[in-house]
């Protein structure tokens, strides 16, 4: 799994358990962000390919509806065993094709086999239940059945936790997969496709397609097979997905924009030191990211000043060197949104409490330094959209309603965080705020693999849940199964 030696190893396409070219001619190639060389010469699926994977995936459910779950609990233990195994060198890949430091790779190498051993866990306890009858020659009870095919198609901010997040209870449920990663990471896909067909997982359980183009997606999601859609991506994306899908089973996980709410009795130091992580980690690549903090008036300035030290702190450079905490931004979409934020905030009368200037002998041009802005007008893009880039837009507040008021200006509800010593006031306002996940005195990108995640009913951050086991009880259905005691003479 050397990446030196994975470039001409990849051949084509993971269907019904075997590795096979695209039934087209084009090819495309995946470039690191971090040092700008070709990783991976990837096949390029096209609508044959698209038939051919669900058509395995749909012959796969037939043929294992009645195994065992703790048969498949088996299948996520072994998939388990083969990513610990290769932890390093998949942390690695994960390091070069994504651009994030090698220390957040390895943790999210190591996230990836806990999902893999929590959703085998849930398989051996999903349970029905006896429900109680007028009718006294009656039993009634339920179980909880896999729906069929699934279309799965991830992003490139965290490309091996996410795909574990809908695999693992897919197979631990039952259901079969045809999966579409971000072009941009499919090398990782890949190298999880091979840890799959490593330990032996029946042929056409999960079908790995590799593609940039658009239509691909397109045809995956109202494919006549797929029973339901599981997606993890823009909130763009997301709406045309839940209106051209609309008859599927849908998991949408989507964008957030916080907020990061700190209150005037905040522990000042802690409030500074979450919020830069959250804003800073991953280089700000994440839907729960702080890109936009909400701090009352009388604590602001110290908490800019502290804010800005954080910032300080933070080492940009190359993602394989010990000393980096922060990496390049993964795309140049992404380089490009943070500034046009930064400079839509400035022309507004904010000011840059850090964050000016450019990486020296950094090897491309994505790598920017992590940034704090301050005195951004509540009307400004960062509070409005999701910036998903590295910066922390500090915005003034005074009082609940103000804080409530401001918040609701974005229509994301994904995560949120609340620093305050006052309990009682904290909880009453995260009791109100209309987010899928509020955390208090922590980052809001606190999250664990067994905890529901996921958007707030009318907001743009999604439908549906993650978290292994919310996952898997959305991709399965109750089914009630009455018996008529008769007597028999």
């Amino acid at each position: 799994m050397n990446m030196s030696n994975t470039v001409a190893d990849v051949t084509g396409l993971f269907i019904g358990g075997t590795w096979r070219p695209s039934s087209g001619t084009d090819r495309f190639t995946v470039t690191s962000p971090a040092t700008g060389e070709v990783l991976w010469n990837l096949a390029e699926a096209v609508d044959t390919d698209v038939d051919d994977a669900f058509a395995a995936a749909q012959a796969a459910f037939e043929r294992h509806q009645g195994v065992s779950p703790y048969q498949r609990a088996d299948w996520c233990e072994r998939i388990a065993d083969q990513l610990e195994a290769r932890r390093e060198p998949l942390a690695r890949a994960i390091s070069l094709e994504q651009g994030k430091p090698l220390a957040e790779a390895l943790g999210e190498a190591g996230s990836a086999v806990e999902g893999f051993r929590l959703a085998a866990q849930e398989a051996r306890a999903l349970r029905g239940e006896t429900i109680p009858t007028h009718d006294t020659r009656k039993r009634v009870f339920t179980h909880r059945r896999p729906c069929g095919v699934y279309a799965v198609i991830t992003p490139w901010n965290f490309p091996l936790n996410i795909p574990v997040e809908y695999l693992g209870p897919a197979i631990a449920s039952g259901n079969t997969v045809v999966w579409k990663p971000a072009p941009t990471t499919a090398g990782t896909a890949v190298l999880l496709a091979r840890c799959i067909e490593a330990a032996e997982v029946p042929m056409g359980i999960v079908n790995l397609l590799t593609g940039r183009r658009p239509e691909l997606g397109r045809t995956m999601v109202t494919h006549r097979l797929a029973i339901g859609v599981g997606f993890t991506g823009s909130s763009a994306v997301g709406a045309e997905i839940a209106r051209i899908a609309y008859d599927k089973r849908k998991i949408l996980e989507l964008g957030g924009n916080g907020p990061v709410i700190v209150l005037r009795e905040a522990d000042i130091a802690l409030a500074a030191q979450q919020s830069a992580a959250a804003a800073y980690a991953n280089s700000g690549q994440s839907c729960a990211a702080a890109g936009r903090i909400l701090c009352e008036s009388s604590v602001y300035d110290d908490f800019v000043a502290a804010l800005a030290v954080e910032a300080a702190r933070v080492v940009v450079g190359p993602p394989l060197a010990a000393a980096t905490t922060m990496g390049p931004c993964h795309t140049r979409a992404v380089y490009d949104q943070t500034q046009a934020h930064i400079d839509e905030s400035l022309a507004g009368g904010a000011t840059l409490a850090f964050g000016d200037g450019s990486i020296p002998g950094a090897a491309t041009d994505l790598f920017r330094p992590p940034a704090v802005l301050a005195g951004v007008p509540r009307h400004a893009r960062v509070n409005i959209e999701e910036t998903f880039g590295p910066l922390a837009a500090v915005i003034r507040v005074d009082g609940d309603a103000d804080v409530l008021a401001t918040a609701a200006m974005s229509r994301f509800g994904l995560s949120s965080a609340i620093f305050s010593e006052n309990y009682p006031r904290a909880i009453r306002l995260a009791e109100r705020l209309n987010n899928g996940q509020v955390v208090l005195n922590d980052t809001s990108n606190y999250w664990e693999l067994h905890m529901p995640f996921g958007g707030w009913p009318g907001s743009d951050s999604g439908s549906g849940r993650l978290g292994v086991r919310e996952a898997l009880l959305g991709m399965t259905e109750v089914q009630s199964i009455s018996v008529h005691l008769r007597e028999v003479q």
